[in-house]
């Protein structure tokens, strides 16, 4: 069995490599000629260079002769470009699925998100019988993915593919290639001499189960169904809470109100471009605040999907984080890590920072 595997590079994409390698299964990776490669060193991998927002890229050999494909690929970006986010996961995401449909190849699990099904109300965990959400005054990574989400159910019906929906909930832990806002958002809390918090919640999940639980649909789910792929709804309280007790830093001290998230993120995009910085935290995640972005991974856990706690998922990333460039020499001095994250060391192998 071959597997074509889309952003291969990136967070959830690398540890998909990963896992199916340890499955022995045939893994090709697509990448983009600018794509840092080191998370995948040593693996035995087939490489396939193109570019989704390119009309001429070569999908078509990419996709030839393979079983499966595990399309990851995005722009993953708050505050970024709009219209490049919706090129890569619109118009990127049909021109892979009629290359699919070309060379035969009738199973795609599509990555999503969460964020398509919106956010809870009244405390109560979104499932997958939710409506996809409107798009209009979402954030562009969000309005972008459930734009790919529409577009690609839409294609599934007219190439008659097979395309299973994994639609992971905030994802964090170790990553080759950038930050990404899920693991800045650990880094931003790090970094705040404030230690803030703010009104809502989310849901953390461990990157490594998001790929465990993305093999899972790909073997037992079913054609156009979504499966959320999370583990525990945590309020933004409760979610420093733990990273303090993990990095050695103080507890949350203040929650800031909407307008002040907002005036707090839109210092730290112009510290970040005075810089030449990626921004911890920007003004679109700001207009997020006080949501509860709380999710049931119960139709996953019907296939076996069984992912560790967020506490757990924090020591994994947490004790990546301390050692990578990702957190400052400042902020790293001021840490002093639990016995939880030694011990985690001890006995894991973790991906190159």
């Amino acid at each position: 069995m071959r597997a074509l595997v889309t952003g291969a590079t990136g967070l959830i994409g690398a540890q998909i490599v990963r896992a199916l390698v340890a499955d022995g299964i045939e893994v090709r990776c697509l990448v983009r000629p600018s794509s840092r490669l080191a998370a995948l060193d040593g693996l035995p991998l087939q490489w396939a260079v193109a570019d989704l927002a390119d009309a001429d890229a070569g999908l078509d050999d990419a996709c030839a002769g393979c079983d499966i494909v595990f399309h990851t690929a995005a722009q993953f970006a708050y505050g970024g470009s709009d219209a490049a986010m919706m090129q890569v996961a619109v118009a990127g995401s049909e021109r892979l699925l009629r290359a699919c449909a070309r060379t035969g190849v009738r199973r795609i699990v599509l990555t999503s998100s969460s964020v398509v099904f919106g956010h809870a109300r009244d405390g109560v965990p979104v499932t997958e019988d939710a409506p996809l959400a409107a798009s209009a005054d979402e954030p562009g990574y969000v309005a972008a993915k459930i734009a790919q989400h529409r577009r690609a159910q839409a294609l599934a019906e007219l190439l008659d593919l097979d395309i299973r929906y994994a639609c992971p909930t905030m994802a964090i832990g170790p990553t080759g290639s950038s930050l990404g806002p899920s693991n800045a958002m650990l880094v931003a809390y790090l970094a705040d001499p404030f230690r803030s918090t703010y009104p809502g919640g989310c849901n953390l999940v461990a990157a490594r189960d998001v790929a465990a639980g993305h093999l899972l649909i790909a073997a037992a789910g079913r054609a156009g169904e979504s499966y959320l792929l999370g583990a525990q709804n945590l309020t933004w309280r409760q979610i420093h809470g733990m990273i303090a007790e993990l990095a050695g830093v103080a507890p949350p001290q203040v929650e800031l109100t909407h307008a002040a998230a907002f005036l707090a993120a839109a210092a730290e995009e112009l510290r970040a471009k005075l810089a030449g910085r990626t921004a911890l935290s920007t003004r679109e995640q700001a207009g997020m605040v006080g949501r509860h972005y709380w999710y049931s991974h119960a139709r996953a856990a019907a296939l076996g999907y069984a992912p560790v706690p967020a506490r757990a998922a924090l020591v994994e990333a947490i004790s990546w984080l301390a050692a990578s460039p990702h957190v400052s020499r400042e902020t790293r001095a001021c840490m002093r890590l639990a016995e939880d994250i030694y011990r985690f060391r001890a006995t894991a192998t973790e991906m190159p920072a």
